[in-house]
């Protein structure tokens, strides 16, 4: 008789485990199943977020961003507001909107700021920096710089060392991406020059760190850039060559699948909004959710996620959590039924013969 208690309560303790795990593979599957059929799209889950943000909110924020200059950002949010049944005063607006000349000093100074030194303060100073790179200059500029930094035993960037070596030094056809060269080159300039401003989250910053350990073979870059430094040749064309001579092909790619992603988000709303998704995204599928967002949203991306945050990618798991909740009761009430009906069984098969105390034990274990 204990050996049949004993293998009814680890019976009992199997069964509860299984349970578990059918209520984590049901809460997976209606999750997925949700992304699938955009019931749980982020972009949809944004426009509820604006919805139900107080007015207040709006307010506060479109205050800082006046007091900081950023005119792009205020108008964006008013906008934003208005269209999702916020009523704010028409005063509110003209402040966010600023005057003609202020606006066109603060975006003409910025620009040149972020064409020479690569900040990324303003949305301005982000379109000088990414322009700088496309040409050629940001990359040249930067890989220079923290080459011979290797190259001399100081400190160093390996991060962006390692992009802007992808920048200049992998050819489109080299990477498989003919045709569609300028949004993983957009993509790869602002990943370089927000990291430099660090306005990468810190788990997207990891992951990139991870990369650029295994992308740039540093001794081959050190040969090579001590040969062209013998030769007299530092030119474009010559670091070119240093920098696909020395840059993993593999890890390379992979970094510009998830630039194109940055650069899409870019082609659907704008620069700044691949900034603020680098803000809040952990990793590359969080850039890819965020895709969706910047298409939803297209020039006003940028105040949709910089507003929002990370709830917008949050709310998805919350979602989870509810479904993952539901399903744990309606398991348990099946059990809460199962247990019952086994009982009654037990009782009416039994009925009109003496219950010894073994038989009532083992109903006390059911």
């Amino acid at each position: 008789m204990r050996l049949l208690s004993a293998f009814l309560k680890v019976l009992r303790l199997a069964s509860l485990l299984a349970l578990g795990l059918a209520v984590w593979n049901a809460a997976t599957s209606v999750y997925r199943s949700g992304m699938m059929f955009g019931l749980f799209d982020p972009a949809a889950l944004a426009e509820y977020r604006l919805y139900a943000a107080p007015a207040g909110a709006y307010v506060a924020e479109i205050e800082e961003a006046i007091a900081a200059g950023d005119h792009d950002y205020a108008v964006a949010l008013f906008n934003l507001a208005v269209r999702h049944g916020h009523a704010l005063s028409p005063a509110l607006r003209e402040r966010a909107e600023g005057t003609w000349l202020g606006r066109a000093y603060l975006t003409g100074s910025r620009a040149a700021k972020g064409f020479v030194v690569g900040s990324l303060d303003s949305g301005a100073e982000i379109a000088g920096s990414v322009t700088s790179d496309l040409i050629g200059v940001g990359d040249l500029r930067d890989f220079s710089v923290q080459g011979y930094r290797y190259v001399a035993g100081d400190d160093y960037d390996p991060i962006l060392l390692g992009l802007s070596a992808v920048g200049i030094g992998l050819t489109v056809s080299a990477l498989g991406t003919a045709g569609a060269a300028a949004v993983p080159d957009a993509g790869l300039s602002v990943l370089k020059n927000a990291h430099r401003a660090r306005k990468i989250s810190g788990p997207l910053t990891a992951y990139l760190t991870k990369n650029a350990a295994k992308l740039v073979d540093t001794r081959i870059l050190k040969a090579e850039l001590m040969a062209a430094s013998d030769e007299g040749a530092l030119g474009l064309a010559r670091l070119q060559k240093v920098a696909a001579r020395s840059v993993d092909g593999k890890v390379a790619q992979t970094l510009v699948d998830d630039a194109t992603v940055l650069g899409t988000i870019g082609t659907k709303g704008g620069v700044r909004s691949s900034l603020a998704a680098l803000a809040i995204a952990d990793g590359p599928k969080d850039l890819r959710k965020l895709q969706r967002v910047a298409t939803r949203f297209g020039d006003e991306s940028h105040a949709v996620m910089k507003f929002l945050g990370r709830s917008i990618l949050e709310i998805g798991a919350a979602l989870y959590a509810i479904a993952a909740a539901v399903a744990s009761l309606l398991l348990a009430f099946m059990l809460a039924v199962l247990r019952l009906s086994a009982r009654m069984f037990a009782r009416f098969a039994l009925a009109g013969a003496p219950a010894s105390a073994p038989v009532l034990k083992i109903l006390r274990l059911i």
